[in-house]
């Protein structure tokens, strides 16, 4: 089967690859920790005891994103949005970096190593990006800590109990 990843500028996203976007969003919200329907922004700084905003605000900002569209038999079957230029005030020894606001992979698609795949074509991006690459997940969120390891990706902060009580957010971060 073949495997294509479409880079997507901000703006430059066919309503159809939209579409296909905000359903896979949608199918798995609640997977994040907050859900993603329940955040008003892609870099929310609270994210315990979230708005409840509408679903629509977290994929809007998305849509004024990088997006990395991963496209097995002429389906969606994951995505990475990011950053191309952003500052964190809790790193700012970094500067000015790529910050990945979210990534995922369908259900059914899972554990054939298409996340490596969507970090792989990030971190081969032209050279004309920052070097950093930062992002942040939670504690517990073990499958996807693992592969960020493998990558070479390190643990920069850690926010304690930030998501709910026992559930941390971490920072993690490398060069390109």
């Amino acid at each position: 089967m073949t495997i294509e990843i479409l880079w997507r500028t901000p703006g430059e996203m066919a309503q159809f690859e939209q579409r296909s976007l905000e359903l896979l969003v949608e199918e798995v919200s609640a997977e994040f920790v907050p859900p993603l329907t329940t955040r008003s922004s892609t870099t929310q700084a609270a994210l315990k005891d979230p708005s409840g905003s509408e679903s629509s605000s977290y994929f809007d900002e998305m849509l004024t994103q990088h997006s990395l569209l991963l496209i097995e038999c002429d389906q969606l079957q994951g995505f990475l949005s990011f950053r191309a230029s952003h500052r964190d005030a809790r790193l700012p020894q970094i500067g000015t970096c790529i910050y990945v606001s979210t990534i995922s992979i369908r259900p059914a698609a899972r554990g054939r190593g298409l996340a490596h795949l969507l970090y792989q074509k990030l971190l081969e991006l032209p050279g004309s990006l920052p070097a950093w690459i930062l992002l942040r997940t939670w504690s517990t969120n073990t499958h996807h800590l693992h592969l960020l390891d493998t990558l070479g990706f390190k643990l920069l902060l850690t926010v304690p109990d930030d998501r709910d009580p026992g559930i941390d957010t971490v920072y993690l971060g490398r060069k390109r």
